[in-house]
């Protein structure tokens, strides 16, 4: 009996021998885990800033210089959470060459987009920004489907068109308001723009509303901002049941979206 309990407590011996070896083991093995970790952190900062230093460089900006203080400030501590390097510190530095940038790149995108794919606007088109002194209304509820610019051509999408006016989708039958008031000046039928109505705002304003289904106003009628004119249709060359609305100053298109609220 008593050799049984000595066998038993070797076995127990052994078993928490093997134990402490197992978590010697994974003790050694979280070591060089972190120590790897620390590695790969330390390359991928050090990669951030030989990336970043080579893209200011390359591009003239002063924070160059900084980038390469703080990387060698940041490698060089003993300790890299001991170091005086600060993210907040370094990104406040560069951030106005990086607005600036930013600035002249969205400029340039805005040119080609306004241009269109030919280089040219179309020459009833203005791409100023014309904001009326008093906003109209939005003539009907909906969604922007197609927005005042070039676009991709709905009826061939490997082409380029210049959109003139503002699409807004919504359901057949829905009512029309008046933008702005003013004189109609103009109804009728295109093959384009289907069923069409041109007010005559002001003397140098005027709006059109287009693939109208039903027209509830004639020639030479005065209209108030807000009058219920027309009903949205699909009539003329269109994918789908919506309104397109034009704002012409001194004659040229310009962006609808600045002129209504």
């Amino acid at each position: 009996m008593k050799i049984e309990n000595k066998q038993i407590k070797n076995d127990t011996n052994q078993e928490k021998q093997n134990l402490e070896q197992v978590k010697r083991k994974k003790r050694g093995k979280r070591r060089r885990y972190n120590n790897n970790m620390y590695l790969h952190a330390q390359i991928i900062v050090a990669s951030i800033f030989i990336v970043t230093g080579i893209m200011l460089k390359n591009n003239g900006g002063e924070p160059y210089t900084q980038v390469k203080e703080d990387y060698s400030q940041f490698f060089n501590s003993e300790n890299v959470y001991e170091s005086n390097f600060s993210y907040s510190s370094f990104l406040a530095n560069i951030s106005e060459d990086i607005k600036e940038k930013y600035n002249k790149l969205t400029e340039t995108v805005s040119n080609i987009y306004g241009k269109g794919s030919s280089g040219n606007t179309p020459t009833n088109v203005s791409m100023k920004k014309y904001i009326p002194k008093e906003k109209g209304i939005k003539p009907v509820e909906g969604y922007i489907s197609s927005p005042f610019g070039e676009r991709t051509d709905p009826f061939n999408k490997k082409k380029k068109d210049f959109h003139t006016g503002m699409d807004i989708a919504t359901a057949k039958g829905t009512f029309i308001k008046s933008a702005f008031g003013g004189e109609v000046i103009e109804t009728g039928y295109s093959d384009i723009a289907g069923n069409y109505i041109k007010i005559k705002n002001n003397d140098e304003q005027q709006t059109m509303y287009c693939h109208t289904q039903f027209i509830f106003v004639r020639v030479g009628e005065k209209v108030m901002r807000g009058q219920i004119i027309a009903t949205v249709g699909n009539t003329g060359l269109v994918t789908g049941p919506h309104l397109h609305f034009e704002v012409l100053y001194n004659g040229n298109r310009v962006n609808p979206i600045y002129t209504v609220e």
